[in-house]
């Protein structure tokens, strides 16, 4: 993702430093180690290494040692990871295979070293340590940004274990310097105010998202606000003309034959109106005031039904495409204003007020809407489907690449926002059961669907970062008189109500680690 001007990198903020780090001052460090039984040579080799840790110092909790016949195998794994100061991971080809499959004990450790991550996101205390007999460095991907200590060569043990030691020891060979007095600490510089003429020279015609983006991204780096509205009116009128011009010559009097049509229908739908919903995300993106409050393209989506030419009769499913685009819009306008930091803007736009029934004069917030949550009708009207298209949008759309830095981040930052969704719904049950004066007596609804909960463990746990990296992450639930007391009290029947859920919407598939990542969570919100 590109930066505006003075931004902070978005997690700059956010992730601590590993010298910043708080750390008990210790004369006895205190050391688990973790890894795979993968031959005799292996097991011999870490007891060597646990060995010279303890002869140099090192309280250090090992298997071979402190693990005997009727132990509680997993109790010994969880206290270990708990109590230690440290927690050394030895990264064998085996070891990466099955805490990635979530194999065996080494897979039963990685959940509790993910919770632990949850819980601390800037934490330094677990330490890869690599001994691979491939030549590719490899680590877990629950430890992938971790920096690592390289084993892998034996004649260069010695060197390793000292570095390994200074480490463990908080003794390291580099301190930072002292800090300095800035000779320009007291000037002040003026603020850069929004210029309302226009600076940024903006193309005559925007054949595509990509280009709506680059100069939408143009106009606010440069603050140039009168170009960004004329840049908005250019593309608005001719998206809107093109999706009604499109729907009448390709789709009226069409009836889809199989569900892979219908979700063609949508990506085009997508795609006519992507030029605006690209310069949208790139106001989020900008985190400027003049730019990021993005409310209004959902309710030009819904004014799309009352666009002449626009029929309200024939085929429902192309009736309703208007209300999809609307779903996307907003899934992801929240997943960029989650993972920039923006947790406010995402719930704003989920508390627009919408009608439930076209052409009613019932309304109720997006979030509450079951068409702009997960069972729009073009897309087949089941949450399942609905939420596999969205994952899979950043391969289907390549505009998405300029926003979010891969797949895996989208997908994160999509969990994230649904996530928030899920207990910002925890929140106003706790809020409405109050007011009846039933409190502790939580059935919690399903407006926002569990989808998100389907994912991979470690995407969850990404997401969960993200979440807690937003320092307004308690407007879930204060902005409806919740207190955090409340919503920990709560925390079993949620995620009862999320198993539960899942149960009942993916038959055939089990999610162990949902309990173990949403207990953790809960406490750490």
């Amino acid at each position: 993702m590109k930066y505006f001007g003075n931004h902070k990198s978005r997690f700059s903020e956010h992730y601590k430093t590993h010298s910043e780090v708080v750390r008990k001052t210790m004369e006895i460090p205190k050391v688990f180690v973790s890894y795979s039984h993968d031959s005799d040579e292996h097991k011999e080799w870490v007891l060597r290494l646990s060995t010279k840790l303890r002869q140099n110092g090192v309280d250090v909790t090992l298997d071979q040692w402190d693990l005997g016949a009727g132990d509680d195998i997993t109790l010994f794994m969880e206290k270990g990871v708990r109590e230690s100061d440290r927690v050394l991971v030895i990264c064998t080809d085996a070891y990466v295979r099955k805490a990635d499959a979530g194999e065996g004990g080494v897979g039963y450790e990685r959940m509790i070293i993910t919770a632990q991550l949850v819980q601390d996101v800037g934490t330094a205390k677990f330490i890869p340590i690599i001994r691979q007999s491939s030549d590719t460095t490899k680590k877990p991907t629950f430890l992938e940004t971790r920096m690592h200590v390289d084993c892998t060569n034996e004649n260069e043990f010695d060197e390793k274990f000292d570095d390994l030691l200074r480490e463990v020891s908080n003794a390291r060979h580099l301190r930072k310097p002292p800090l300095g007095k800035n000779r320009y600490a007291n000037q002040s510089y003026t603020q850069v105010e929004p210029s309302h003429h226009q600076l940024t020279e903006i193309p005559e015609q925007i054949q595509s998202a990509s280009q709506a983006y680059e100069s939408a991204f143009q106009l606010a780096r440069a603050n140039d606000t009168l170009g960004w509205g004329r840049l908005v009116r250019q593309i608005r009128p001719n998206v809107f003309d093109s999706l009604v011009e499109w729907r009448q010559k390709e789709l009226d009097g069409n009836w889809p034959e199989s569900a892979e049509q219908r979700r063609e229908a949508v990506d085009k739908a997508v795609d006519i109106i992507s030029p605006l919903i690209s310069v949208a995300l790139v106001g989020i993106e900008s985190q400027s005031e003049h730019f990021n409050d993005q409310k209004s393209l959902l309710d030009d989506l819904l004014k799309i039904r009352s666009r002449k030419g626009w029929n309200c009769s024939g085929y429902e499913k192309w009736i309703d495409l208007p209300d999809t685009v609307g779903y996307i819009y907003h899934s992801l306008h929240g997943s960029l204003s989650i993972y920039t930091n923006q947790l406010t803007l995402a719930l704003d736009l989920a508390r627009v007020k919408t009608r439930r029934i076209p052409n009613s004069n019932s309304t109720d917030s997006v979030w509450k809407n079951s068409q702009f949550m997960g069972w729009s009708k073009p897309l087949g009207g089941i949450c399942t489907e609905n939420w596999q298209y969205l994952v899979a949008a950043y391969d289907r759309w390549e505009w998405l690449s300029l926003i979010f830095e891969d797949a895996l981040t989208y997908r994160a930052s999509l969990v994230a926002y649904y996530m928030g969704l899920s207990i910002h719904e925890l929140a106003e049950h706790i809020a409405l059961t109050a007011e009846k004066g039933l409190e502790g007596q939580y059935h919690i609804g399903y407006n926002v669907p569990l989808d998100f909960l389907s994912e991979d463990s470690e995407i969850i746990q990404h997401a969960m970062e993200l979440l807690l990296r937003n320092p307004t992450r308690d407007e879930l639930w204060t902005s409806l008189d919740v207190t955090r007391e409340q919503i920990r009290n709560a925390k079993w029947d949620w995620i009862r109500n999320c198993e539960r859920w899942l149960r009942s919407v993916y038959k055939n598939r089990h999610f162990p680690y949902v309990r173990f990542l949403l207990e953790d969570f809960s406490d750490v919100l």
